[in-house]
């Protein structure tokens, strides 16, 4: 779990978010592979020949790489020993 969770709560509080990342084990699981998917199918939309003929095809891909960063960043949160 990381750090970021817990920082700047009170020592009560931060022991029940602890609690709580490690019983949502099986809906973070879940959660990491909807994610997963998610990045897949956006690799596989920004790697088609479909996009080349449009005059923003470079901000298109700039976008699908700034969206997979993010979901990226999600994956990291949820981890468990991270």
């Amino acid at each position: 779990m990381r750090v970021g969770w817990t920082k700047g709560l009170d020592k009560e509080l931060a022991i029940a978010v602890r609690g709580n990342f490690a019983e949502a084990l099986v809906m973070r699981r879940r959660l990491k592979q909807l994610l997963l998917d998610k990045v897949d199918v956006s690799q596989r939309i920004s790697r088609g020949k479909d996009g080349y003929d449009n005059a923003n095809w470079a901000y298109l891909q700039a976008d699908s790489r700034g969206y997979e960063r993010a979901l990226h960043e999600v994956l990291e949160l949820i981890l468990e020993n991270t």
